[in-house]
């Protein structure tokens, strides 16, 4: 008797075969996480004023497309954080894959610079971010 994928499994091969196919390593060897999200929250609230750049890692539990914008969620083992990905900042390309192939439970990594959007929550404005698993 042979294995056979069911249907969510041949989506999540199907997945990591288009991303093998655009050089997309999809478990690299390592992260270079510079704070958990903690950190970051209590780096930014104790000078908001500054350019903090940072680089997070966690877990997808959240994602809201709004066409150029996207607004997601990731938490580690230390709390919960937001991301702002904006098309016009990350690429065409990445903010592409980001939409479209990546899915809640996935492991990412994201840099840029903390910020305060109009809703009030603390975000990192993401200029780069990788598929951690």
């Amino acid at each position: 008797m042979s294995w056979q994928p069911n249907h969510l499994e041949q989506q999540r091969l199907e997945k990591l075969t288009r991303l093998e196919e655009a050089g997309i390593e999809p478990y690299p060897l390592r992260s270079e996480r510079t704070h958990t999200t903690t950190e970051a929250l209590a780096a930014f609230e104790a000078n908001p004023e500054t350019d903090l750049t940072v680089t997070v890692a966690g877990r997808l539990v959240s994602m809201r497309d709004m066409g150029k914008t996207v607004f997601a969620h990731i938490v580690d083992g230390h709390g919960r954080f937001q991301l702002f990905l904006r098309r016009e900042e990350i690429g065409e390309e990445s903010h592409t894959m980001f939409r479209k192939w990546l899915d809640l439970g996935d492991f990412v990594q994201a840099t840029g610079v903390l910020f305060r959007p109009q809703a009030g929550e603390v975000s990192l404005r993401v200029a780069a971010w990788k598929l951690l698993s």
